[in-house]
């Protein structure tokens, strides 16, 4: 029987985070049985905790990124932890964070893969739960599609598709997440957007913090980056990783076979509070 796990020792990571374009530090903190991955926010007088589940996922404003909320405290763009802690079976967690937004460090979550194996998994003694189903099910969330199959891990089948010029369908299937595959497969491919979409956002008070350094910026006839992609289809790759991140939203791993078309974050999130509600707690 797989027992839940935290982290030996803390660690801290700083840089800038993507949408408030703001100095940001975390520092992750070993935590103890069925608590969960929990954010605290350390700079407000409360230091409000706030657990990264459904219940606290706000996905109307998961705009570019996923939004936990508790009271007037709000943490922004957290799919990239999220993701490292699911795919690494990690159960319980302490965030700290001394403001709204997680440093953005490559667009990747490479960085925050290597942290968390660096503090080390620790084996906790009480045994892990996972949704999972019996029966296939099916969800249609706006432009966004989901199926979940009976499976004895976590598999994902993604596809993505944009009227662009450079971009239009990648497809992309991972077979079991797991610690390797997640840091060879998935937790280097960076975060995207359009060119023409750059504009907007920053009028909306997005991606003040977005650079070359920490996004893939798409063209008409290709990418404006220096630095080539790191893999042939990294746009799918990048979506997959955000809804493995996405996924832990559900507050425990989950076993099953995803096939998602056209993922985002608002929609996933929204999935995730549907799943939950017919899937079923397994050791």
């Amino acid at each position: 029987m797989a027992k839940q796990t935290t982290i030996y020792k803390e660690i801290s990571i700083e840089g800038i985070g993507l949408h408030t374009g703001k100095e940001s530090k975390i520092v992750f903190k070993p935590s103890l049985d069925d608590k969960g991955i929990r954010f605290v926010r350390v700079d407000l007088e409360q230091k409000t905790e706030i657990e990264a589940n459904w219940r606290n996922a706000v996905s109307s404003q998961a705009v570019r990124g996923s939004v936990i909320k508790k009271d007037d405290a709000f943490v922004y763009t957290i799919e990239h932890i999220l993701a490292s802690a699911h795919a690494f079976g990690i159960d319980n967690l302490t965030v700290e964070i001394n403001c709204s937004e997680p440093p953005i460090l490559d667009g990747s979550a490479k960085m925050f893969a290597k942290a968390l194996l660096e503090a080390g998994i620790k084996e906790l003694e009480s045994d892990k739960l996972y949704y999972t189903v019996r029966e296939p099910m099916r969800f249609e969330i706006g432009k966004s599609k989901y199926c979940v199959f009976p499976c004895d891990r976590l598999e994902i089948d993604c596809t993505i598709s944009f009227d662009h010029p450079f971009l239009q369908v990648q497809h992309f299937t991972i077979a079991q997440i797991d610690k390797d595959s997640f840091i060879n497969e998935i937790a280097p491919a960076k975060t995207f957007c359009f060119d023409y979409e750059i504009e907007a956002l920053r009028k909306n008070g997005l991606a003040l913090g977005g650079s070359m350094d920490n996004a893939i910026v798409i063209g008409i006839n290709g990418i404006h980056n220096e630095e080539p992609l790191r893999y042939g289809d990294e746009f799918v790759r990048h979506k997959v990783l955000d809804l493995v991140g996405d996924l832990y939203l559900a507050g425990r791993g989950i076993k099953g076979q995803i096939v998602a078309e056209r993922p985002g974050h608002k929609n996933n999130i929204d999935f995730v509070r549907e799943f939950v509600k017919k899937a079923e707690l397994v050791k």
